[in-house]
């Protein structure tokens, strides 16, 4: 790294939480923030490290992508040093350090002269009554010492911690900051702000000159590759603008659907362009219906017209708390499948989502913070299980075993499916869990050896 190879020291943290708790114990002369982290993105970051009084006076640069409009309104509300646009020479990087660093020095303000403190001068010797010594007989001639001089009380100096004490004024507490609440809601306020402008201006035009390139299919509302825009960036997108449609992406080898009402998720689905498909894999796979219990409520619909999910809640034949659970584990599961992509097409078009009997409505900025944890996650397990059709086989005798170990109930119910004839993907079907949970537990039993792939 270039900053190393001249003299300086470098101290990296992998997420925002991290780097907040590195920087309290390294306590840096300059701190470098990408906008863009897991876990707490960069105006988190500075917004707690601006709030610290440890952290007052330390110079921030902000690294971002969004342009100068938002690296000048992070300077202005939250008092950072400097921000940087990608992308950037390492040297230019070097040469706002070191001028960040320079202004920090020369703004520093001079530590004040030393003060002398001395003990009060003793008293002079006639202030001081000399003690009366007696003669001494003359039988007995002798060498005497006179006792010490002894100074009255009320001329002994003070004690020089106590002098130093009364000399020296003592510290003065900063000011308390305003109430966090309303510093909170202000900042929230302008950032939402600026966001609001760059997602509802800048980045569609971005995506405009991107998908002008191409004809657009009939009817799609806008049309890229994720090799130009993130998944992330087109949802962010479409929450900030609160839009109504559905939102199809397709890889080299599967394709997904996400639904959304005025800017949130209301349901995805691994079936493209055929909804029944999906509701009918919803309720099979994610909600454990029976083929008899569907058979009877797809017949009951095609008479009366209504959803096969309102007929099987009428009918007793799905609980809707089961319902809802399954609805909300299903739909977040693709998405955060999606997520994970980094190839493929995308189209947006305004279709009506699907009715549902019991409606859901889930936050994009909730399913993009719980997708970065458990993409950095999926990185991990993809080194132990590459594919989910590879076949594992136990190494204990029952799952029984596995409750003095501090296994959870997850681990013990997947453990319990695993017979060494079983894939990843049938456990998968065989459970109420989805492809993430399971292949955690996997992943888990794995790390401690008490299961093996089969041989």
């Amino acid at each position: 790294m270039i900053l190393a190879s001249q003299g300086y020291k470098v101290v990296l943290a992998s997420d925002g939480e991290e780097g907040i708790a590195m920087a309290r114990s390294e306590r840096p002369a300059l701190i470098l923030v990408d906008f863009v982290m897991p876990k707490m993105n960069g105006f988190q970051v500075c917004k707690t490290l601006k709030e610290d009084p440890e952290f007052k006076d330390t110079p921030i640069i902000l690294v971002t992508s969004k342009g100068d409009k938002v690296g000048s309104k992070f300077v202005d509300v939250l008092g950072i040093s400097e921000y940087f646009t990608k992308p950037f020479q390492p040297e230019e990087l070097l040469a706002k350090i070191r001028e960040v660093l320079d202004r920090k020095k020369a703004s520093a303000p001079p530590p004040p002269p030393a003060r002398e403190i001395r003990p009060p001068a003793p008293p002079t010797p006639r202030e001081v009554p000399r003690p009366y010594v007696p003669p001494l007989p003359r039988e007995a001639p002798r060498t005497f010492e006179p006792p010490p001089r002894e100074v009255p009380k009320a001329f002994e100096p003070a004690p020089l911690r106590e002098t130093h004490r009364s000399q020296v004024p003592s510290p003065v507490s900063p000011p308390h900051h305003a109430a966090a609440t309303g510093i909170e809601a202000t900042i929230r306020e302008i950032i939402t702000q600026v966001l609001d402008e760059f997602i509802a201006t800048t980045l569609p035009e971005l995506i405009r000159k991107e998908l002008a390139r191409a004809p657009h299919e009939a009817g799609a509302g806008i049309k890229g590759n994720l090799a130009s825009f993130r998944i992330v960036e087109v949802m962010q997108m479409l929450s900030m603008q609160r839009q109504t449609g559905r939102l199809t992406i397709h890889s080299s080898s599967e394709a997904v659907e996400i639904y959304f009402r005025e800017g949130a998720v209301v349901f995805s689905s691994g079936n493209c362009g055929d909804a029944a498909a999906g509701m009918d894999t919803l309720l099979r796979k994610s909600c454990r219906v029976d083929s008899d219990s569907l058979q009877h409520a797809v017949s009951i619909a095609g008479m009366t017209g209504e959803q096969v999910d309102k007929v099987l809640i009428r009918e007793k034949l799905l609980d809707v708390r089961t319902y809802s659970d399954c609805l909300r584990r299903h739909t977040e599961s693709v998405v955060y499948k999606v997520m994970a992509w980094k190839e493929g097409d995308f189209s947006f078009e305004n279709a009506p989502p699907p009715v549902l009997a019991v409606p859901l409505q889930i936050k994009v900025d909730d399913l993009l913070l719980e997708g970065a944890r458990r993409s950095d996650e999926w990185t991990l397990i993809q080194q132990k299980i590459p594919n989910l059709n590879i076949v594992f086989e136990p190494m204990i005798g029952n799952a029984e075993e596995l409750t003095t170990r501090g296994m959870s109930d997850t681990d013990l119910k997947v453990f319990s499916l695993i017979d060494g004839r079983r894939s990843v993907q049938d456990i998968i079907d065989a459970d109420y869990l989805g492809e993430f949970d399971v292949a955690k537990s996997i992943f888990i039993l794995l790390s401690v050896n008490l299961i093996r792939r089969r041989r």
